[in-house]
This record gives C-alpha cells, sequence and structure tokens, in this order.
C-alpha cells in the first residue's frame, strides 16, 4: 500500500506540474538559424565573349566557321547551344579543337538536322584555363545548301541547351556573343 502511495503521490505532482507550469513565450531571432534563407542567384561578375567567323562561299562547298574567345580567363566550365538555318547549311564536323579535354563528345550534334548543336565541356584538371583574346576553340564545318544570294547566321544561345559559363572561383559568367555569318555567292 505504501508503494501505491508513493506512485500515486509521484503521479499527481508530474500532472499538477505539466498544467501549471507555463514556459515563457518563445522570442525568434532576427535571423532564424534552422530555416535556411532563400538563395538568389547572383548577377554574373564577368563576361566571356565568343565570336564566330563570316564566309562566302558557292552552293555545294564546304565552309568552316572559327569560334573564338576573348576574356577567357581561369575558365572552369562552359555550356551553350549554337544555331543556324538548316535551309541554307548542312552540318558536316567539329574539328580543331583548341581546349584540353575538348573532343567530339563535347558537342551534340543529335540535332544538327535541324540547325541546332549543343556543346558542354569543363576542365577536366579542374583548375580552370586562360587563354589569350582570340584564341580558336574550334571549327564548326557545313555544306552550303543554300541558293545564290541567301545567307544563314551562326549564332550563340540558351536554346536547348542554357548558356552556363562559370571560372574556378564558382562565379557565373555572362556570355556576350558576335554571332557567325554564311553567305551564299
Amino acid at each position: 500500500m505504501k508503494n501505491f502511495r508513493y506512485r500515486f503521490l509521484l503521479l499527481l505532482i508530474v500532472v499538477i506540474s505539466a498544467f501549471s507550469f507555463v514556459p515563457p513565450t518563445h522570442q525568434l531571432p532576427e535571423r532564424n538559424r534552422f530555416i535556411p534563407e532563400a538563395v538568389y542567384e547572383l548577377p554574373p561578375v564577368a563576361t566571356l565573349t565568343l565570336t564566330a567567323s563570316e564566309v562566302e562561299a558557292a552552293k555545294g562547298e564546304t565552309v568552316c566557321l572559327e569560334v573564338k574567345a576573348k576574356d577567357f580567363n581561369q575558365i572552369l566550365s562552359m555550356q551553350y547551344s549554337m544555331n543556324w538555318d538548316a535551309n541554307v547549311l548542312k552540318f558536316k564536323e567539329v574539328r580543331s579543337f583548341g581546349l584540353d579535354g575538348m573532343s567530339l563528345q563535347n558537342f551534340g550534334a543529335h540535332v544538327a538536322s535541324k540547325g541546332v548543336m549543343t556543346f558542354s565541356w569543363y576542365d577536366p584538371s579542374l583548375r580552370g584555363f586562360s587563354k589569350p583574346d582570340g584564341h580558336k576553340l574550334y571549327d564548326v564545318c557545313f555544306e552550303v545548301l543554300g541558293n545564290s544570294g541567301s545567307k544563314s547566321k551562326f549564332e550563340f544561345s540558351g536554346k536547348p541547351t542554357v548558356v552556363e559559363i562559370a571560372n574556378s572561383a564558382s562565379q557565373f559568367l555572362e556570355l556576350r556573343s558576335q554571332s557567325g555569318l554564311v553567305k551564299v555567292k
């Protein structure tokens, strides 16, 4: 019986204390350390400029456009798309690779018949490359299909592959570009 009274008394104390002690009001700090802050993408800190050459050719000829870079400073990775008029130009090949680790596997030519090619490259050493202004990255070669007087721009874009260029400081760069042009004579 003594054990029963002891247990009952202990239970009574626990129940009374649970309902009679009110904890102090909770003060929320201005910056809650338990909820992650929203992360907003920062604007690009620098730019990388890509330029493609302009050429003139007759129908049936093969032409190659040089793709050159400016402000290629400690670039770690880059991706983008290239677009052209498939009624004027027929993709043949990509060649003359100017970066370590660059090969045919960096180019997605599976929809080239529609005038679209994707590109993705990263520095295999994961340190970032720097190249002088005007450094040739690669050549894109086409067979000219268009009739005399027709022309096709060769443009760098974010469709379908989103433009993303990063340097070794983990900063994103803005892509500036000068389109290439093929005029059919």
